[in-house]
């Protein structure tokens, strides 16, 4: 039984005249590297990760994916030769070009806002009604009641002694916008008025309900100007029947004889 050759023993049969060792991939763009009559299986049977180009050089330095395409055939990286040892390539690291002005700006702009975030959610009382913000108010009080011992007395009553059926009062809508709810049938009906569809109040209920209220005012003050006036009327009455009855008495003594004594 005889061995099999060997690869290496095997015969290759001679390259054809006028061939050229190739340079695979082919470079279209390096001066040096001929390109043989024949051309390179390289340049005919492409990866298919890559896409299929003519092989000619970019014309117009514009067609960016044609570019891309030879880079990437041609295995090259934009990287330059280094100094310091021949054959080998400068390591290109990335730079961060934000200077230490912008990021200490953009830190400082992000802990303003989540501070502000937070002492609006837990630290500041809004208001008096009960709101989207009052668990978080209470969460607040009852962390500073365990740290502190005691709370003043409207902490006290904010955290203990609060109404829960106080609503949040609502804003009046505008007169158009009033209008259109009252074209579409969504206000003064029980239909309507639910948790949904609230009916708000215009801006023309508010005018005419301030007018009511002057006018109410102005009346007030009117009898409270009148009853001042009675009141100054009588005193002055008084006071001239006190003086005639004083005159009255002053005269009836300066008639009778001095040495009567009845």
């Amino acid at each position: 039984m005889t061995n099999p050759k060997k690869p290496e023993e095997f015969e290759r049969r001679p390259n054809p005249p006028g061939w050229v060792q190739p340079k695979a991939p082919y470079n279209p763009y390096d001066p040096t590297d001929v390109r043989p009559s024949e051309g390179y299986p390289s340049e005919f049977d492409p990866p298919s990760s890559v896409k299929r180009n003519s092989g000619a050089p970019v014309q117009d330095l514009t067609d960016y994916e044609k570019l891309r395409v030879d880079m990437k055939r041609l295995k090259y990286y934009p990287r330059p030769p280094s100094e310091l040892y021949p054959g080998r390539h400068k390591v290109l690291r990335r730079i961060n070009h934000k200077s230490s002005f912008v990021r200490g700006s953009e830190i400082t702009a992000k802990v303003s806002i989540y501070f502000l975030i937070a002492f609006g959610v837990f630290f500041y009382k809004w208001n008096d009604n009960e709101n989207v913000f009052a668990p978080f108010r209470r969460f607040q009080l009852r962390i500073k009641e365990k740290i502190l011992g005691g709370l003043s007395p409207a902490d006290y009553n904010d955290l203990y002694n609060y109404d829960q059926t106080k609503s949040i009062p609502q804003k009046p809508l505008p007169s158009i916008m009033y209008e259109d709810n009252e074209k579409k049938h969504l206000v003064g009906g029980d239909k309507t008025n639910n948790e949904f569809i609230k009916d708000r109040f215009g801006n023309k209920h508010v005018v005419y309900a301030e007018h009511v209220t002057q006018r109410q005012e102005e009346s007030m003050l009117k009898a409270m100007d009148l009853a001042e006036r009675e009141i100054e009327l009588k005193k002055l009455r008084n006071g001239l029947r006190q003086t005639d009855e004083s005159m009255s008495t002053n005269s009836h003594d300066q008639k009778r004889p001095s040495w009567k004594f009845w």
